[in-house]
C-alpha cells in the first residue's frame, strides 16, 4: 500500500509542477532552456545541461527581483522532474529564503510546500508533515483555496503513508468539498483516488472500488489535459490492485490489460508502466497463465534501468514467489535475498517483512529464525507506526502552538505599532496646533509691529509737519522783522545820515555818530537773522522723509562729532514708498549709527541711498577699526538690522576686516513692498 500511495503522490506532484509550465515557444534563452528540460527526445544528461544553463542565468538575477523567485521555483520543478532530489531541495530552500527576503507570503507558502514534498518523497514523513502544516497555515491566511486544498491533500497522503487511514479519509473529504466548490476537475480526481486508497487501507474494498471508479469516470472531464492517459492508467492500476488484495485475479488482469493498451505510458512514466506490467504478470501467475515470467523479467529490467528502488524490491519478491511456485528454491532464494538486502538498506520495512515470510517458505529448516525476526520487526513496526502517529499529532499541536504564539506576538506588535502611530499622530497634531498658534501669534505681533511702525512714522511725519509749520511761521516772522524792523531802521538811519551831505559842522557830525552806532546794531540783528535762515536752507525743496534723514545725520554730527557724508538720490519719490519700508530704513540707519558710535571709533560715516530699477539700495560705510566677521558673534544691533531687512523682504550683507572699517549693504525690492 505504501508503495502505491508514494507512487500516486509522485505522479500528482509531477503533474502539478508541470501544469503551470506549458511549453510555449519563446525567444528568450531562459524560457528555451526551461522548455528543453521537458523535451523527451533528449537524454537526461542533455536535459540537465539545459537546466544548469537556466540555473546560471537565474543565479545572476538580483535577490530583490521578484522574477528570480519564480524562476528558482521553475528550476526546482525541473530538478524534481529529473529525479534530482538533492538539487530540488537546495533550490526549494533558496526559493523560500528569497521569498522571506522579499516578504512574499505566497512564495513562503509555496517554499514550505516544496520542501514538504521533498521530505515526503524521501520518506521523511515527520518533516514533510511539519512543512505541509506551515504551508497550509500560510495558504489559509492568504485565502488561496486551490493551493490550500493541494497542501491538505498532501497531508492526507502523509497520513495514508503512516496508516492513519481514518485521518487521511477525513482530510481528503475536506479537500473534496473545496475542490467541488472550485469546480477543479483535476483536484476532484485526486481526491477520489486518495479516498479509494484510504478505504482500501481500512479494508472497505467495496467503498474503495466505488471511489476508484468515480476517479475513472472523472478522467472523462480531463480530456483536454495532456496527462489524461496517465491519470486513467493510474486509476486502472489502483482498481487492479484492490482486486488483487481480494484475490480476484481475473478482474485484476482485466483492468491491467486495459491499462497496458496505452503504449505511451512507458515513455511518459516508466515507473507507472513497470508497476502495471509487474502486476499484470502477477495476475497471470496467480491464474497459472504461461506468459507471466516474461512480463516479470521485462518489468524488473525497466525498474533496474531507472533505479526505482521500491519497484526493484517488488519485482524480486514477485519473482521469488513465482520461482517458489516452480519449486526452484535456488532462484527463489537468490531473488529474495536481493530483495531483502535492498529493503533493509532502503528501510522499506514492510517489504522486509514480505521477504522474511518468503524465507520461512524457501528455507523451512531455518524458518523459526526468520519467524522470530519477522515477529520482532512486526512488533517494532507497530510501535513505530503508533509513535509516528503520535509524533505527527504532536507536530500538529506544536505547529499550531508556534503559529498561535507568532500570531499573538504579531498582534502585540501590531498593537504596539498602532499605539505608537496613534501617539505619533496626536503628537504631530499637537505640534501642528501649537506651531500654528505660535505662527499666528508671530503674525499678529508682526502686524502689530507693522502697525506700530506706521503709527510711529505718521507721528514723525506729523512732528515734521509741525516743525515745518513752525519754520514757515518763523520765516514769515523774520521776514516781517526784516521788513518792519531792520528795513525801517536802515531807512531812518539813511535819512538821518543824509544831512551830512548838507552840513559838516561838529554838532551835526556828533548827532550823526549815534546813527552810525545804530548801524552796528542793525548789522548784529541781520547776522542773527541770517544764522537762523542758514539752518532752514537745508530743507529747501526736500520732502518730509528727506528732511527726517537729514536731521538724523545732523544729530550724528552734532552729538557724536562724526563727520556724516550723505548722498540721497533726489529722484526718489518717498510718498510712493510704503511707510513700512521708510520706517525700517530709518531704524536700520539709526541702528548702524549706534553701532558706529559704540564700537567703530570712526571719524567719517558715509551714507548713500539710491534707487536703481525699482530696487532701493542703502550703503553705510565707516572708517572705523572694523572686526573679524567669522570670529565675532553677531550682536543685538546686527540682529535687529537683519530682522528689519527681512521684514521688508530685503537682502542684508556686511563686509568688515580689522583696520579697514565696516560696510553694510541693504537691497530692498520695492515691487515686493508695494502699498
Amino acid at each position: 500500500m505504501k508503495y502505491f500511495v508514494g507512487f500516486l503522490a509522485s505522479v500528482i506532484f509531477i503533474i502539478s509542477c508541470t501544469g503551470n509550465d506549458k511549453r510555449v515557444r519563446s525567444d528568450s534563452k531562459l524560457d528555451y532552456y526551461f522548455q528543453e528540460v521537458y523535451n523527451n527526445d533528449l537524454s537526461k544528461n542533455q536535459k540537465l545541461s539545459y537546466l544548469d544553463s537556466a540555473k546560471t542565468i537565474v543565479d545572476l538575477m538580483s535577490d530583490k527581483d521578484s522574477l528570480k523567485v519564480k524562476n528558482v521555483f521553475k528550476v526546482a520543478n525541473r530538478y524534481y522532474a529529473l529525479l534530482e532530489y538533492d538539487n530540488y531541495l537546495i533550490e526549494s530552500r533558496k526559493a523560500l529564503s528569497l521569498s522571506k527576503l522579499q516578504d512574499d507570503s505566497l512564495g513562503i507558502a509555496k517554499g514550505n510546500y516544496y520542501i514538504g514534498d521533498y521530505y515526503f518523497f524521501t520518506s521523511k514523513n515527520d518533516s514533510a508533515y511539519y512543512y505541509y502544516l506551515k504551508a497550509e497555515k500560510k495558504y489559509n491566511k492568504l485565502n488561496d483555496k486551490y493551493n490550500l486544498a493541494k497542501t491538505m491533500l498532501h497531508i492526507a497522503y502523509v497520513l495514508l503513508y503512516e496508516k492513519d487511514f481514518l485521518g487521511s479519509e477525513a482530510q481528503t473529504i475536506k479537500v473534496l468539498n473545496i475542490a467541488k466548490e472550485l469546480r477543479d476537475q483535476g483536484l476532484i480526481y485526486e481526491c477520489y483516488v486518495n479516498l479509494g486508497s484510504s478505504l482500501a487501507g481500512l479494508k472497505n474494498y467495496e467503498k474503495s472500488l466505488e471511489y476508484h471508479f468515480k476517479a475513472l469516470k472523472q478522467t472523462d472531464n480531463l480530456q483536454k489535459d495532456i496527462y489524461m492517459p496517465l491519470y486513467k492508467a493510474q486509476v486502472l492500476n489502483n482498481i487492479g490492485y484492490v482486486y488483487l488484495i481480494q484475490n480476484k485475479f481475473d478482474k485484476a488482469l482485466e483492468y491491467y490489460s486495459v491499462a497496458l493498451k496505452n503504449e505511451k505510458i512507458r515513455e511518459i512514466h516508466p515507473v507507472l508502466y513497470s508497476s502495471i506490467l509487474d502486476y499484470y504478470a502477477y495476475s497471470n501467475f496467480k491464474l497459472n497463465n504461461d506468459n507471466a515470467l516474461k512480463d516479470f523479467n521485462n518489468a524488473l529490467k525497466i525498474r533496474d534501468s531507472i533505479n526505482d528502488t521500491a519497484g526493484k524490491i517488488k519485482s524480486r519478491t514477485h519473482l521469488s514467489e513465482y520461482y517458489l511456485g516452480q519449486k526452484d528454491t535456488v532462484k527463489a532464494w537468490q531473488l529474495n535475498e536481493e530483495a531483502y538486502k535492498l529493503a533493509k538498506a532502503s528501510r522499506y520495512n514492510i517489504e522486509v517483512l514480505t521477504t522474511l515470510d518468503f524465507f520461512t517458505q524457501i528455507d523451512p529448516k531455518n524458518g523459526l529464525k526468520y519467524a522470530k525476526e519477522y515477529i520482532r520487526l512486526s512488533d517494532s513496526l507497530q510501535d513505530l507506526e503508533r509513535n509516528t502517529r503520535n509524533k505527527l499529532a504532536r507536530i500538529k499541536y506544536e505547529t499550531d502552538e508556534i503559529l498561535s504564539e507568532k500570531e499573538k506576538i504579531s498582534s502585540e506588535k501590531n498593537t504596539i505599532l498602532y499605539g505608537a502611530l496613534a501617539i505619533t499622530f496626536f503628537g504631530v497634531l499637537l505640534f501642528i496646533i501649537f506651531y500654528q498658534r505660535n505662527r499666528q501669534k508671530q503674525l499678529l505681533l508682526t502686524q502689530e509691529q507693522q502697525q506700530a511702525n506706521e503709527e510711529i512714522y505718521q507721528l514723525m511725519l506729523e512732528q515734521q509737519s509741525k516743525l515745518d509749520n513752525v519754520r514757515s511761521f518763523e520765516k514769515k516772522r523774520i521776514a516781517r522783522e526784516l521788513h518792519d524792523g531792520v528795513m525801517n531802521k536802515l531807512a531812518s538811519t539813511r535819512l538821518n545820515l543824509f544831512i551830512l551831505n548838507k552840513k559838516t559842522d561838529p554838532e551835526t557830525i556828533q548827532k550823526c555818530l549815534t546813527y552810525i552806532n545804530e548801524i552796528q546794531n542793525i548789522e548784529k540783528e541781520v547776522r542773527g537773522i541770517s544764522h537762523k535762515l542758514s539752518n532752514e536752507s537745508l530743507f529747501h525743496n526736500q520732502n518730509n522723509f528727506n528732511a527726517i534723514l537729514e536731521e538724523l545725520c545732523e544729530e550724528q554730527e552734532t552729538v557724536f562729532g562724526t563727520k556724516c557724508i550723505r548722498e540721497i538720490d533726489q529722484n526718489i519719490t518717498w510718498d510712493t514708498i510704503s511707510a513700512s519700508v521708510k520706517m525700517n530704513l530709518y531704524r536700520i540707519i539709526q541702528e548702524a549709527m549706534n553701532n558706529c558710535n559704540k564700537y567703530a571709533k570712526a571719524k567719517t560715516l558715509f551714507i548713500k541711498v539710491s534707487l536703481v530699477d525699482n530696487e532701493l539700495k542703502l550703503l553705510i560705510k565707516d572708517d572705523g577699526i572694523g572686526f573679524n566677521t567669522d570670529k565675532v558673534k553677531k550682536g543685538i544691533g546686527l540682529k535687529n538690522i537683519k530682522e528689519r531687512t527681512d521684514n521688508i523682504d530685503g537682502q542684508f550683507k556686511i563686509f568688515s576686516e580689522i583696520g579697514t572699517g565696516t560696510t553694510l549693504l541693504i537691497k530692498i525690492n520695492l515691487a515686493a513692498n508695494h502699498g
